[in-house]
């Protein structure tokens, strides 16, 4: 699994398998790892990071990307 930018997953026409939003930025981390493993994403993108200086509290948006499929099931 590798990053991509929104530009490359419009332009490559490739499909969101899932998304991720937590405000922990370990267990976003654990997930991506996690996720490697599974050989249908292909990308990912950091599609929002929120950080609230004052409180230090920040919520993190993660999007999976694979190929689009044509097989019908």
């Amino acid at each position: 699994m590798k990053e991509a930018t929104k530009e490359y997953v419009k332009s490559n026409n490739l499909k969101m398998l899932g998304s991720l939003t937590s405000n922990d930025m370990s267990k976003v981390i654990l997930m991506i790892e996690r996720l490697k493993e599974n050989k249908e994403i292909k990308y990912y993108t950091v599609d929002l990071i929120l950080f609230n200086q004052n409180n230090h509290n920040g919520t993190i948006h993660v999007s999976f990307w694979g190929n689009k499929s044509n097989k019908k099931s």
